[in-house]
């Protein structure tokens, strides 16, 4: 199966794999451009096929497919015969894992952005999430008692707790709120 996308209206940054697919873009070959294991780890090309930034296609000029037909984890096709002596492309169609739930992010800030006394430093997501339900992680060069304050679904302020000037940057995780088992009885 081939992996080509289209922008819907905005140029998109894709960090796992180090492109920008810049607007207006129609039927981008990925498949060919990365291997799976690069696509099976670019949980952003998968955020924004689920969220439509991106429409996914199977072939160059094909019928566009659902974001909940698309699984960045399975991308490969087996080929089996139909019986009728015709040989026949069949993917694994799994429900998409990641449909239900918002994937994590990440984010390093430089020491250039923490101002002010204490230092702090507005994180903003390149794709806002649907609401503030999820929790935050920071860890930082410098020992500090990080916080966070100002939690909205666009983004959030990170608190150093300090007045002294930062040496080193400052790393962020978040998550949804919640667990998932995909079906999986524990």
């Amino acid at each position: 199966m081939g992996l080509f996308v289209s922008t819907t209206g905005t140029n998109v940054i894709i960090p796992e794999l180090g492109i920008t697919i810049p607007h207006p873009t129609t039927d981008r070959d990925i498949g060919a451009q990365f291997t799976l294991e690069e696509i099976q780890g670019a949980t952003s090309l998968t955020s924004f096929i689920v969220i439509g930034t991106l429409i996914w296609k199977k072939t160059a000029g094909g019928a566009a497919q659902t974001p909940a037909n698309y699984d960045g984890d399975f991308l490969e096709l087996e080929v089996m015969n139909t019986g009728s002596g015709i040989l026949d492309e069949r993917g694994t169609l799994f429900k998409n894992l990641i449909a239900a739930v918002l994937l994590p992010k990440c984010g390093s800030v430089a020491v250039a952005s923490f101002t002010g006394t204490p230092r702090k430093a507005q994180v903003t997501f390149a794709t806002a999430r649907a609401n503030a339900n999820y929790g935050i992680r920071i860890c930082g060069t410098d020992v500090r008692s990080w916080s966070f304050e100002s939690k909205t679904a666009s983004g959030f302020i990170i608190n150093s707790n300090a007045n002294a000037a930062l040496t080193g940057p400052v790393d962020w995780e978040i998550s949804s709120y919640g667990e998932t088992n995909y079906g999986v009885t524990p």
